[in-house]
């Protein structure tokens, strides 16, 4: 009965503290006059036109970092059958294996941040990233299923083996570039257009669509 109570105590803190704490771009709005929000669903619609291109080029950019990181832990693993086999890691200690792994790994979290930053999975994120922080009864295999496939652990790159497994997931990038080009070049706009035209529930809901794709995306990827 204790540990269930403080496991409701835990979930309730940790996201009252996600919620709390505001972002710098979030603005709260009183209700107005039919015509003021009439307004608003012009300004919003020309703000999300915006929104879409500036999360397409982050995720674009993200999905490069991916590839990028594939293809030096590809050279890594290559190099280090020469540099670091149980002959020559004596010798060579798999010098070069061991730098081109590290240049993969900070690929890797450059363009997992810039993936899981945009379309608004950074909230979602970081009130995971708190409740998984206050509950102590969460095993660590709970915790992360909570906060999702990337980024992946330093481990998978430069963990001992021949080759890391882990560290490749060569379709993912076309995956997350085809649902960034759907969500922020098609539905997105299309929203934002409804938005501008006094249909604000509608694009609400391909909004969410549109990103929820995203996200299912990026976890399938991985």
């Amino acid at each position: 009965m204790r540990r269930a109570l403080w496991l409701a105590v835990c979930v309730t803190v940790g996201a009252g503290a996600a919620s709390g704490e505001g972002l710098d771009w979030e603005v709260e709005e009183s209700a107005g006059t039919p015509a003021v929000q009439a307004a608003r669903n012009v300004r919003d619609g020309v703000l999300g036109l915006g929104d879409a291109f500036f999360d397409a080029n982050t995720a674009v950019f993200g999905c490069f970092a991916l590839a990028a990181s594939q293809l030096f832990m590809g050279a890594g693993d290559l190099v280090g059958l020469v540099d670091d086999n149980p002959v020559t890691q004596h010798v060579t200690k798999g010098v070069v294996s061991k730098n081109l792994a590290k240049v993969a790994y900070l690929w890797h979290l450059a363009g997992a941040e810039s993936l899981l930053g945009s379309h608004g999975l950074e909230v979602e994120r970081w009130a995971t990233g708190d409740v998984a922080t206050l509950n102590p009864l969460l095993s660590d295999e709970d915790v992360a299923k909570l906060e999702g496939p990337l980024p992946r652990g330093p481990l998978a790159f430069v963990g001992e083996s021949m080759f890391h497994a882990d560290a490749y997931q060569p379709a993912a990038p076309f995956a997350d570039l085809g649902a960034a080009l759907l969500a922020d070049g098609i539905m997105r706009p299309a929203a934002s257009v409804l938005r501008i035209v006094q249909l604000p529930e509608r694009a609400d809901a391909i909004d969410e669509t549109a990103t929820d794709w995203f996200g299912r995306t990026l976890e399938w990827g991985w």
